[in-house]
């Protein structure tokens, strides 16, 4: 295992204890000290923006909670943003986005030009290549040093510590939300995630509540069951699905109860639906795994409440404003927020929580410990479907 040391102010010196520790000879050169970020500085001049966030497509959805707090201070301001292809649906009627680019088009002429902020709040290496080629006159998140990934702001090293050891990971206890305002130097006042649903989305809402028949129940309760397939318990489990779905679908029989998954899920999907199906339920709606991204979003959007895991799903539905609740395992429940409007929920019996373990050796764990029934009583309060 390889591993930057760090000095004292880079706080990650505790590389050198660890007993896997290997020094990286690739490095020729000293790294510098990362210096304190630039205040921002109110102006009355037109102010260039230009943001760089490439990864999973929820985390570029919920990185747009950092949109209204640049508006705030820089009314007078363009936002250009540059992702992958596959993250388009969710920015691409975002009213206070200007310009999109793909990592996959000709940028020579956003490298030639010059902004007055760049953000990059990845660590990643191809976020941190693209930062680089970038001119501006004030930096925030990482760049690559030396060939490295590595902060270009003293208020960027906790969350790149976060993604370098995971103790530092298990004692955070910030949002997501206030974590990238504080590398940029923003304060935080609760700003959430935003997805603008245009006339034509709004009308293939009302399409799929007819062919679905939602529209014959008088409220509408969506359970999520993908969570992708690089933690093997960021999905809850098959039998808590399962018996969540009928006991709201007893509990409610005036309310339909639907049930989605990802592409990346089908297989989890079909053996839940297979067992629901023999309960012979007429107020459960399957919506399967082979939705686009747009129709992913209107069945969001029609929901009164939605239950999902750590997934795009909770990031729609929190974009959406929905009352919802998440059920979380290997990743950071302190990062999520349902802005007051849900809940957030995670077993109280394991010590083992944020583990990021793609593969987990333990029969009892973090997610066959949270019961279905108490799931469920989470929809209980004031109650609207």
């Amino acid at each position: 295992m390889t591993a930057l040391i760090f000095s004292e102010t880079g706080h990650a010196g505790f590389c050198g204890s660890c007993s896997y520790y290997e020094k990286d000879s690739s490095f020729t050169e000293d790294f510098p000290e990362i210096p304190e970020p630039l205040p921002h500085v109110n102006s009355e001049n037109y102010t260039k923006i230009i943001i760089v966030k490439l990864d999973a497509v929820g985390d570029v959805l919920r990185t747009t909670s950092i949109l209204p707090s640049l508006k705030e201070k820089y009314i007078d301001s363009g936002i250009t943003w540059i992702t992958k292809e596959r993250s388009y649906d969710v920015l691409k009627d975002n009213d206070m986005i200007d310009e999109i680019y793909f990592t996959t088009d000709e940028l020579s002429h956003v490298f030639n030009d010059e902004f007055d902020i760049a953000i990059n709040l990845d660590s990643a290496e191809d976020s941190c290549r693209i930062m680089n080629l970038i001119t501006a006159k004030s930096y925030y998140g990482y760049s690559l040093i030396n060939g490295k990934p590595y902060p270009v702001n003293n208020a960027a090293n906790e969350w790149y510590l976060m993604g370098i050891n995971d103790e530092v990971k298990k004692r955070n206890n910030k949002t997501y939300h206030r974590i990238i305002h504080e590398i940029c130097m923003l304060p935080y006042e609760g700003t959430e995630p935003y997805i603008y649903l245009t006339p034509e989305m709004r009308r293939r809402a009302v399409e799929i509540k007819r062919l679905s028949g939602i529209e014959q129940f008088t409220g509408f309760i969506l359970i999520n069951l993908g969570g992708g397939n690089r933690w093997q318990h960021k999905k809850w489990s098959m039998e808590g699905y399962t018996a969540l779905a009928g006991i709201l679908s007893d509990r409610y029989p005036a309310s339909a109860i639907g049930l989605i998954a990802g592409e990346e899920d089908i297989g989890f999907y079909n053996k839940i639906t297979a067992d629901l199906k023999e309960l012979k339920r007429s107020n459960i709606i399957f919506f399967g795994t082979a939705n686009s991204m747009e129709d992913f979003i209107c069945i969001v959007s029609l929901a009164g409440k939605v239950f999902t895991s750590d997934s795009l799903c909770f990031h729609i539905a929190t974009a959406l404003s929905k009352y919802t609740v998440a059920v979380v395992g290997p990743t950071s429940h302190t990062e999520l927020d349902v802005f007051g409007n849900g809940k957030v929920i995670y077993s109280g019996k394991v010590d083992c929580l944020c583990c990021y373990l793609n593969k987990c050796p333990k029969e009892v764990n973090c997610m066959n410990t949270i019961s279905p029934e108490s799931a469920a009583e989470l929809f209980d309060d004031g109650f609207t479907g």
